[in-house]
């Protein structure tokens, strides 16, 4: 998230992330930790076994599919506090790739 606020910072200085802004980051995070699935005292190999590639492609829709609600609300949030949602949208866009 900090690239985010920073890019938007970049273009609006008053920017500041909300309460929502961070419990969607959070959300975010914690979707996409699979550590924590993984039986203990497992020894991941410098090419992961099926089992773990398994674990993280399992939370990886739900991962991205927070990250791309934390894009859209910063675009939001920008506009709520007064910045031009165009200039933000067009920088996040050439940065990252959230809609279909």
């Amino acid at each position: 998230m900090s690239i985010l606020v920073d890019e938007s910072r970049r273009i609006f200085p008053a920017f500041n992330p909300t309460a929502e802004t961070h419990k969607i980051q959070n959300d975010m995070c914690k979707a996409g930790t699979w550590l924590d699935q993984m039986p203990a005292n497992t020894i991941i190999q410098s090419d992961p076994q099926e089992s773990i590639k398994k674990l993280q492609a399992d939370v990886l829709p739900e991962y991205r599919k927070l990250a791309a609600t934390l894009i859209e609300h910063f675009i939001k949030e920008f506009k709520t506090q007064g910045g031009n949602p165009v200039q933000i949208k067009q920088k996040l866009e050439s940065m990252y790739k959230w809609t279909q």
